[in-house]
């Protein structure tokens, strides 16, 4: 592990977290960030699904915050099961 992520992982979880905002904001994307050989044929396949199925109205997108919410409640209650289940 590197000197420069070895000392990340050393900061407070409030700095660790305003970091990782502030590398997000910071990459610049572009429309063709991967490349052909970053997924499996099946795996381009089924991202080819999805995003025809955003562009004809089948599913409907949701803001990233409120994805974001769902899936920690998601894991916060995933994560109160599993304790729940060790304690038993």
């Amino acid at each position: 592990m590197s000197k420069i992520i070895e000392e990340i992982l050393k900061l407070p979880k409030k700095k660790k977290i305003e970091l990782y905002y502030a590398l997000q904001e910071n990459l610049d994307w572009d429309d063709n960030y991967l490349a052909e050989d970053d997924l499996t044929p099946e795996q381009w396949k089924e991202l080819d699904k999805r995003v025809a199925d955003l562009e004809t109205g089948k599913v409907k997108a949701i803001p990233y915050k409120e994805f974001k919410k769902k899936m920690d409640e998601k894991i916060k209650a995933l994560r109160t099961t599993s304790a729940s289940k060790s304690n038993a």
